[in-house]
């Protein structure tokens, strides 16, 4: 589903399992944010951190707290050629998120 309604906002994606595919272990919600390619350090710390604060509202609001599995992605968008992946664990998701620590940027 996209634009998933959560009582804090809509998330991006929201993959729910089917029922009748037990095989299908987690539901993920994902949160997409896209920056220019000349995006300056700054400006996409200020998306990771945006985004981060969004799926952290998202996986805690009561619509999705109580869901086994589920699991969120925050993708940064960096111009058409790199893109950045954050995965969280709803588990662990870390409160204070060091912002500034390097990122894992791919290239498409």
């Amino acid at each position: 589903m996209s634009e998933y309604e959560t009582v804090s906002g809509r998330a991006d994606i929201f993959l729910q399992r089917n029922p009748n595919v037990p095989q299908v272990k987690y539901e993920w919600v994902w949160e997409l944010k896209y920056c220019k390619s000349n995006a300056k350090k700054t400006e996409i710390n200020q998306k990771r951190k945006e985004g981060l604060e969004e799926l952290n509202q998202y996986i805690t609001s009561n619509r999705l707290k109580n869901r086994p599995n589920l699991k969120s992605a925050l993708l940064i968008f960096i111009g058409k050629n790199k893109y950045e992946i954050n995965e969280n664990d709803p588990l662990i998701f870390p409160k204070n998120t060091d912002q500034s620590a390097p990122q894992n940027v791919n290239k498409l």
